[in-house]
């Protein structure tokens, strides 16, 4: 089966996601599921044109005999209605028609708006897609695997939380405990966040007031969880994140971008590379040349693949694929920015062959900072050993015009 990442589909890359990802399903014939893990909508704006674009791709793979299943996440609630949903109600229909059966060359269609166990491939999955608080009362099963009890029964405190997203926590935490003591051999697709873990390279921690899974499901042994929602791809312990098929924000800076090839059987997943708009930060060295960025992007490329170090998870990747510079954003780290001097900064051919070339001030490590000014952070003992960092730092950076920066400063009391 493939596994897309979430799309985020806008008018602007739409015709780029979608060659690609028809490229993809193209060299890959012989996968006859395509999972597409939610979030069509684009984070700022809902595109109804670039989803019916969207959304003639699923018809495109449903004529040929795809089984294609479409999760809900996040994005993809217009208040409490799901984007595709009258595609949803129509495929219904469809599918359980009588003429159905006499069209046996034609794939599926399943929308995903609510937890749902599947046998695909062989493999007993949970989709657990982001859905709405619809009423349903848990049933009083108890786990009988003492750690599944615990996270159940801890879970628990929950429902009487306060906060309405600790209490859909409570619900989905209390559902997959009971999936997973059932048959300990799954395989979760979800969309929800992992409750306080900041995964290896990233800086952020969620909770259950984001909506989020107990983090222990990471440790319960042959269970497999795999995810988007976090642009970020990685491995870790159990856990496969898929993350976005293109770069959303220019926050996702440096991040290859894959859709997955998973075979239930081995549980064998291959990362195959999408090159739809990289979004490239380096720093300036003397005139960047074709050969110079290459080597930048394939130490890009290796930094990525660390990324899924987890051995629990067996994890290959395709060949790597020569980057398409006229899909890179380049933004150069620069100590002043000034477009004027851009030519001694980057060859001119290259500049040309980039999409998009862009200067930003770097910021010198806090960590660099102390050894220059040869300071222990063990010195730092209070407010003034701090302000005189700060002061060694702003005269070191303006030279002659900090005067005028130290009365600003003093003004704040910050010197």
């Amino acid at each position: 089966m493939l596994l897309i990442g979430d799309i985020h589909i806008n008018t602007r890359y739409q015709d780029k996601i979608l060659t690609e990802l028809r490229g993809i399903f193209s060299t890959y014939p012989e996968e006859k599921t395509i999972i597409f893990f939610w979030d069509y909508v684009y984070h700022f704006a809902y595109d109804r044109n670039a989803l019916l674009e969207l959304y003639k791709l699923f018809l495109d793979l449903f004529e040929q005999g795809k089984n294609v299943y479409v999760l809900a996440g996040n994005h993809d609630r217009l208040g409490s209605s799901f984007v595709f949903e009258e595609a949803q109600k129509a495929f219904e229909i469809i599918q359980n028609a009588e003429f159905r059966m006499q069209n046996l060359e034609w794939g599926k269609i399943k929308f995903v708006t609510k937890p749902v166990v599947e046998t695909i491939e062989g493999e007993e999955i949970v989709l657990l897609p982001f859905f709405l608080p619809d009423g349903n009362i848990m049933n009083a099963y108890t786990p009988k695997n003492e750690r599944l009890k615990a996270i159940s029964d801890f879970s628990t405190l929950l429902e009487k939380a306060n906060h309405k997203h600790e209490q859909f926590s409570w619900y989905i935490n209390k559902y997959l405990s009971e999936q997973i003591d059932r048959n300990p051999n799954l395989t979760i697709f979800h969309h929800y966040y992992i409750n306080g873990t900041a995964f290896p390279w990233q800086k952020s921690k969620f909770s259950y007031k984001d909506i989020a899974l107990n983090e222990s499901f990471l440790n319960i042994p042959n269970t497999k969880l795999i995810s988007g929602h976090l642009h970020q791809p990685f491995t870790h312990n159990n856990y496969l994140c898929l993350w976005s098929v293109w770069s959303t924000s220019p926050l996702e800076t440096n991040q290859n971008k894959y859709v997955f090839q998973y075979t239930p059987a081995n549980k064998k997943v291959i990362a195959i590379p999408l090159m739809i708009n990289p979004q490239i930060t380096i720093r300036s060295k003397e005139t960047l040349n074709e050969t110079d960025l290459l080597t930048e992007l394939q130490a890009i490329n290796e930094m990525n693949k660390s990324y899924f170090s987890s051995p629990a998870r067996n994890i290959t990747f395709k060949e790597d694929l020569k980057p398409n510079l006229t899909n890179i954003s380049l933004t150069l780290k620069v100590e002043q920015i000034d477009y004027d001097t851009m030519d001694t900064l980057i060859d001119p051919e290259l500049r040309k062959s980039c999409k998009d070339i862009r200067l930003k001030k770097d910021i010198e490590n806090v960590d660099n900072l102390l050894k220059t000014f040869k300071v222990s952070s063990d010195d730092l003992n209070g407010f003034a050993d701090r302000k005189n960092i700060l002061q060694l730092y702003m005269q070191k950076k303006f030279g002659n015009e900090y005067t005028k920066y130290e009365k600003v400063l003093k003004e704040l009391k910050l010197l």
